[in-house]
């Protein structure tokens, strides 16, 4: 056999196997058209991430060997669910706006491409708008592995009645773009701050005396790139595609584990999965030991702490509310005791929701 024939056999081969793939894709969506009646009947979202992190789960429990990584096999999942959705019910994203924003990627990357996208302007007008039910869920970035907390989006949480869905973890990779690909080109560079912040080392070194200028997303500062031949700007590669601009560097952060975390969110709570986190918010009374109190009682019943943050309340000059992430589900028995003592002490509490924790970033 010639090389050529056995070429064009394996090629055959591939499109027998195709062909089943396609049937039996097409099959599935069939049953998850029924599955969505039935969520239907019982007023159950299309969108359940608990139980789409169970399949994916599943999955990547079931690859064995090296042929397909966790990572694609994931990206594939996630675009058959995001399919299956879609048939059962319309679902609306809303994300940090323009399209190219690291936001818009989180949702791509969690919900699929088979969603409305919906642009948001800024953290409140997203929150308000998932709360008025005008979008079904939003993605909004609640703290970077480098920068820290994203305060605007703890600070709705308070003001706003909405509920933690999912969490998404998106590694950052920044590159520097613009129309020629030419360093020597750039004579001034646009950025949205947190990512300049990102990439001071880099900066300083290539481009000490080049004058970075403020944009409000990483999306718009390849917008600016893409008009302005003598600059350059700190995007995604999304970005840099979607304006036409060539990358001069990649990987150009200062730390390979900038990772940011954002949190998908709805006006339902999520049901219970394993592994799960739960996030609450709550204030105390001004006494001494208060805090150390309150914390004693999570500390008590075994449960950990993977995050514990606190915001001025801007009512009262000293007044902080606190926000805390917790390893486990809220209906875990450990963890309602802790809250029912919790909510003895405390001035107020909010469960903000429990939702599946998410196993590696995307």
């Amino acid at each position: 056999m010639t090389k050529k024939a056995m070429l064009d056999e394996l090629r055959n081969r591939i499109d027998l196997i195709d062909r089943d793939l396609l049937r039996l894709l097409v099959r599935r969506m069939e049953i998850s058209g029924e599955v969505g009646r039935s969520k239907r009947g019982e007023g159950i979202s299309a969108y359940q991430p608990e139980r789409e992190e169970e399949v994916l789960a599943g999955m990547i429990a079931l690859n064995k060997g090296n042929m397909l990584s966790n990572w694609a096999l994931r990206a594939i999942y996630t675009e058959i669910m995001s399919a299956s959705r879609a048939l059962q019910e319309p679902v609306s994203v809303g994300f940090l706006g323009p399209e190219g924003t690291f936001s818009h990627i989180a949702s791509v990357r969690h919900f699929g491409h088979s969603i409305k996208e919906v642009s948001q302007k800024d953290i409140p007008q997203l929150f308000v708008n998932v709360e008025k039910g005008v979008i079904d869920f939003g993605v909004v970035p609640v703290e970077n592995s480098m920068e820290g907390t994203v305060n605007a989006s703890l600070d709705m949480f308070r003001h706003t009645n909405v509920r933690i869905n999912a969490e998404i973890l998106l590694k950052v990779v920044h590159n520097l773009v613009s129309v020629s690909g030419q360093a020597e080109d750039v004579s001034r560079i646009y950025s949205h701050p947190q990512p300049a912040a990102q990439c001071r080392k880099y900066l300083s070194m290539r481009f000490p005396d080049v004058e970075v200028l403020e944009t409000q997303s990483s999306a718009i500062a390849a917008e600016r790139a893409a008009s302005d031949k003598k600059s350059a700007a700190i995007a995604s590669e999304y970005a840099a595609k979607r304006f036409e601009l060539k990358i001069i560097a990649t990987h150009i952060e200062d730390s390979p584990n900038n990772i940011t975390r954002f949190f998908v969110i709805g006006t339902r709570l999520s049901r219970k999965s394993a592994p799960s986190k739960t996030s609450i918010l709550f204030s105390l009374k001004d006494r001494p030991g208060a805090l150390c109190k309150a914390l004693g009682s999570f500390s008590k019943n075994g449960i950990n702490l993977s995050k514990v943050e606190s915001r001025p309340t801007r009512e009262k000059a000293w007044e902080y509310i606190f926000f805390i992430d917790m390893d486990g589900h809220a209906e875990d028995k450990p963890i309602k005791e802790a809250l029912d003592d919790l909510d003895m002490q405390a001035r107020f509490l909010k469960v903000l929701g429990s939702y599946p924790a998410c196993r590696e970033a995307l």
